[in-house]
């Protein structure tokens, strides 16, 4: 689950609208279905990735499946349509992926998922679930 700030201003380029401005990004918890400890329980952590910029959160210590996050990232949007996430277990010799995901951000950024008008207020909070079938 994520919580998504965005304070956004439309801008047109060409026949092209984007939402440009600042992204805050809040992954709060996992609800993982995948497993990568034979022994102990796995110690989570999320990168979440926007055009080139990427964060990592803390690590969650033996959370197992059901990590939690209090971290908190603030992209720069221009016109990128898409936010990549990423989710490894830490380990001592190489961090082992237990899932990926891809989120549109066509919707998401604009409140209430309607499209862009002149009367949207300029900054929305969306919490997100992603489904386990998201992650890949």
């Amino acid at each position: 689950q994520m919580c998504i700030r965005d304070r956004y201003q439309r801008r047109v380029h060409g026949m092209q609208t984007y939402i440009t401005g600042k992204l805050l990004v809040k992954p709060t918890r996992a609800k993982l279905t995948r497993d990568t400890e034979f022994m102990g329980k796995m110690d989570p952590y999320v990168k979440v990735q926007l055009g080139g910029t990427t964060f990592r959160t803390k690590t969650h210590n033996n959370a197992g499946k059901v990590p939690s996050w209090f971290d908190a990232f603030e992209f720069r949007r221009t016109s990128e349509q898409v936010m990549e996430f990423h989710v490894y277990d830490e380990d001592v010799t190489s961090d082992d992926h237990v899932g990926s995901g891809v989120l549109s951000l066509t919707n998401i950024c604009v409140p209430g998922g309607k499209k862009f008008s002149d009367s949207v207020k300029p900054v929305s909070y969306t919490h997100l679930t992603l489904p386990t079938s998201d992650l890949v």
